[in-house]
């Protein structure tokens, strides 16, 4: 009995978090509240006619150490009441998590009344100035995302830039990536990865065809993946080195798991119309993972297990839907960006054992009725392509207005976290030549 009241005390303990509605009172710096104005200001605009609610959290102790690290919950209504509130601050409260951030949610405007208490002046590391803390930050941040080459990884068939395309279509590009200590198995220039990305596309055209087949679409035609081949037919895989050792990597100070994305594209990979393949070939902790467009990762030996042959075809498959945007909010059964929380579809977020089906039922994200939310099978990286494609980079990082290859309104699309959210270029740590010309969304 006494375990069981322990386990009571603990449930009514850990959720004395703010009350819904509460304000925040705590004082902001500058730069920090001019960011969340902007956000907020973005909003606005957005639902332009409705009453738009807007909940922050932001992590005290990162920004006692000079990094701005913050999250917003927000909603759209017709007219706000008190579930409004709670269902704005739960969101809030679940984004906050999934950005690593642990503080309690607060209310920081009602439409466009700042409810926030700004009369504080803020006190503590003077970030908006660019003093000399946020520069060395900055410089530190910089410095662990800038590749490294040495001269053993000068090798004869080995290249460290992206090759000229044989046409001006969308593609995958493969990334041979490695430790700044690991031992360089030369997957990239002996043929292992390449084909290992042959097994992966052979996998998608045999999976895509059992669901197309269901769906009655492209004919029962299975799809197969968009690659990047240089002009003299072979797959063209870059190499990179990554400027951390693996050593080093474990005790990383600035988005550690993101480091991957942030170097490719701090090398120059950066093109709109790619989407980039980090293989790995090292072990990493966790499971292939995608950081969202254009980035998706897998390595070489995942959570203890080495990668098998007859595994590639789904982490391929299942993390380039993911760095495509999917699974979209607006799907049916999305949970947590997945179909479903276990199921036998490969796109569930636990699967059974058996998830290698690819929505059995169409009626979920592929093949699929739901002319208002994108269908994975569209997306202008796989081909046969859809007479009706969409590009996972507009719907992913930029407002409807800029849309320009999408032919589709999607009207029931909107990602609950936050405009932006599966789109990599809009992250304040990574920067690419053409983002202020484009202009994508940046929070």
């Amino acid at each position: 009995m006494k375990k069981i009241i322990f386990f009571l005390l603990f449930i009514f303990t850990t959720n004395l978090n703010a009350d819904v509605k509460e304000a925040g009172s705590d004082p902001l710096p500058t730069e920090m509240l001019e960011n969340i104005k902007n956000s907020l200001n973005n909003k606005l605009q957005k639902y332009k006619g409705k009453e738009v609610l807007f909940y922050i959290s932001f992590d005290k102790e990162k920004l006692q150490k000079g990094e701005i690290h913050w999250n917003s919950g927000y909603s759209s209504f017709k007219k706000i009441n008190d579930k409004s509130h709670e269902k704005t601050y739960k969101a809030c409260l679940k984004y906050g998590k999934k950005k690593k951030i642990n503080d309690d949610c607060y209310l920081f405007a009602i439409n466009d009344k700042i409810v926030w208490d700004l009369s504080k002046p803020y006190v503590g590391i003077k970030i908006a100035n660019s003093n000399e803390q946020s520069n060395n930050i900055d410089a530190e941040r910089d410095a662990e995302a800038t590749p490294v080459l040495l001269e053993t990884d000068k090798k004869p068939g080995r290249f460290f830039k992206d090759q000229p395309d044989i046409n001006s279509d969308y593609k995958f590009h493969v990334i041979y990536t490695l430790y700044k200590d690991s031992k360089d198995k030369e997957g990239d220039i002996n043929g292992k990865v390449e084909e290992l990305m042959k097994i992966a596309d052979d996998w998608t055209y045999k999976t895509t065809k059992k669901s197309n087949e269901k769906s009655n679409t492209f004919n029962g035609e299975g799809q197969r993946i968009k690659w990047d081949f240089r002009q003299d037919g072979k797959l063209d895989i870059s190499f990179l080195r990554l400027n951390i050792t693996k050593k080093r990597f474990k005790s990383c100070k600035y988005s550690c798991g993101n480091i991957f994305g942030r170097t490719i594209i701090k090398a120059g990979f950066n093109d709109p119309k790619k989407i980039y393949v980090n293989f790995g070939d090292f072990a990493y902790k966790d499971y292939a993972y995608s950081a969202g467009f254009p980035i998706f990762n897998v390595f070489t030996k995942m959570a203890g297990s080495t990668l098998k042959k007859n595994e590639v075809g789904y982490f391929i498959l299942h993390e380039a839907l993911h760095s495509m945007g999917g699974i979209f909010n607006c799907s049916p059964k999305h949970v947590d960006g997945h179909n479903t929380k276990k199921s036998s579809d490969m796109m569930s977020l636990q699967g059974d054992g058996r998830n290698m089906t690819l929505d059995p039922k169409n009626d979920d994200y592929w093949g699929h009725n739901n002319k208002s939310c994108p269908d994975m099978q569209d997306s202008v990286y796989f081909t046969p392509t859809s007479d009706t494609p969409f590009d996972p980079f507009e719907v992913t990082c930029l407002s409807k207005d800029k849309w320009k290859v999408t032919q589709h309104d999607y009207k029931n699309y909107e990602d609950s976290r936050g405009d932006g959210y599966q789109c990599f270029y809009s992250r304040s740590d990574v920067t690419a030549s053409w983002e202020k010309e484009i202009g994508i969304y940046q929070e």
